[in-house]
């Protein structure tokens, strides 16, 4: 099962992430895009809503990808237990 599912290789180490101040529920797969979405939304100014929208999509998607495959290894591993029909 786990070769299925194989997790996305952490982009942002951890000193990227402490020099960035991400909040530990943010450092995850899609830390790196987090970092990316911080840094223009605070150079940006007032209008870092139309400015950062592409990097705040990124993000997003890659979240909603890491739940996907969240989600899968969650099924396969219902259904090795036998707890739903394959």
């Amino acid at each position: 099962m786990a070769d299925r599912f194989l997790p996305p290789p952490m982009k942002a180490t951890q000193e990227q992430m402490d020099a960035a101040d991400v909040p530990y529920h943010y450092r995850d797969y899609c830390a790196h895009m987090y970092i990316d979405y911080k840094e223009c939304r605070l150079t940006s100014g007032f209008s870092w809503r139309t400015k950062c929208a592409h990097e705040l999509h990124a993000y997003n998607k890659c979240e909603y990808k890491e739940f996907k495959r969240r989600v899968a290894i969650a099924i396969e591993e219902k259904r090795r237990r036998g707890l739903i029909a394959a």
